[in-house]
């Protein structure tokens, strides 16, 4: 969860910082907008942003046909880019480009060294429901700083 695979690369990127910054914004406004959810980039508000998740879980599991990955992951991008902007405004930590075997992709460093991939995870949430939950994620994130 937490933790950095052995052989996983991290790169900083400052555009890849820029584009978690502008959907993180995302995640602020449509949580006001259709959920009435006000996030204010505390720690606490992952909890909110978890309420939000559970909501677009259940409607995923109810839809049919499903919404195809890459609509689910609109919304992966924009909450995983606030769960991500939280830990850095709060805790430090940069984001860039981790390189896992022949896989490339988005994800955040810690001041720790350690890599997550909030993106992924809120994705996962969506998709896999509880199992994946955002606040039990962001405080297994906290204890390992």
């Amino acid at each position: 969860m937490a933790e950095t695979p052995s052989g996983q690369t991290f790169s900083p990127d400052a555009k890849i910082q820029k584009i978690a910054e502008a959907y993180s914004l995302d995640a602020v406004d449509f949580s006001a907008k259709q959920f009435g959810i006000k996030l204010d980039w505390s720690d606490a508000s992952i909890a909110s942003v978890e309420k939000v998740l559970a909501q677009m879980s259940s409607s995923y599991v109810s839809t049919s046909p499903k919404p195809t990955d890459a609509q689910v992951m609109s919304f992966a991008k924009a909450y995983g880019s606030y769960v991500g902007e939280v830990y850095r405004r709060n805790h430090g930590g940069e984001w860039g480009m981790v390189t896992l075997g022949e896989s490339r992709f988005p994800g955040f460093r810690t001041t720790t060294s350690s890599s997550f991939w909030p993106w992924r995870r809120v994705f996962n949430r969506i998709t896999k429901g509880t199992e994946d939950n955002i606040t039990d994620y962001y405080a297994a994130l906290l204890k390992k700083r």
